[in-house]
């Protein structure tokens, strides 16, 4: 028996996981790959970025379950956070922003969420979160999600920018060196000063075999 091309294999083992799990997502990103994804989406979905993300989840079906308005996830890349949100029945979300500033990453989101998209639920923009007017976008967000603080010039001067009181996800972590990380931070206590919201309602260390990353849940 021939083997099949290790693209096509890969196809049908996430169409038998999908199969067997009934998870949603996971019958997504299939799909995806079936489409024709692009390399780095198994970057995107490995297992260190998934945990991540699923952390982010059960912490925010735990504090803020409901968001007043549509959720922006800011370095979206390829829209696999906002495919959880979406996809957890303990959330009650009208809509998921998906936000990145390489142009092709909109594409492969709006295939990925291509059930949200039908459904009026999700959409992929391509900008560059420094350069958004937050207070100006109607409806109005109800949560702005940034997992990439560590990638900021300046988070405290990016933070300024936002509106008052607007509700937000924050993560960074203390890998310094890797030389795109500009803003990390040393520990959980200096991720709260650098942010300075004025309400937190989460605040939390995940250890990795690398890294520590640390999240925050609250209000500018």
């Amino acid at each position: 028996m021939t083997p099949e091309p290790p693209q096509e294999a890969f196809h049908d083992l996430l169409r038998g996981m999908a199969a067997l799990s009934g998870n949603r997502v996971v019958a997504d990103i299939a799909r995806l790959y079936g489409k024709g994804a692009p390399p780095d989406l198994s970057i995107a979905c490995n297992h260190k970025q998934i945990a991540s993300k699923q952390w982010l989840v059960e912490a925010l079906a735990e504090t803020y379950p409901k968001p007043a308005g549509p959720v922006w996830v800011l370095g979206a890349w390829y829209g696999v956070l906002g495919a959880l949100l979406l996809d957890d029945a303990r959330l009650a979300i009208p809509g998921i922003v998906s936000l990145d500033i390489d142009p092709t990453c909109a594409p492969i989101g709006e295939i990925l969420n291509h059930r949200h998209v039908q459904a009026g639920r999700f959409r992929a923009m391509t900008a560059d979160m420094m350069a958004m007017d937050f207070a100006a976008q109607s409806p109005a967000p109800g949560l702005v999600i940034n997992t990439s603080c560590e990638h900021l010039d300046d988070v405290p001067g990016w933070l300024a920018t936002l509106p008052k009181g607007l509700p937000l996800v924050l993560q960074s972590n203390d890998y310094f060196r890797e030389p795109d990380h500009r803003s990390c931070v040393p520990s959980l206590d200096a991720f709260r000063e650098q942010a300075g919201l004025s309400e937190v309602w989460f605040a939390g260390a995940r250890p990795t075999k690398n890294y520590t990353r640390f999240m925050l849940i609250g209000r500018r």
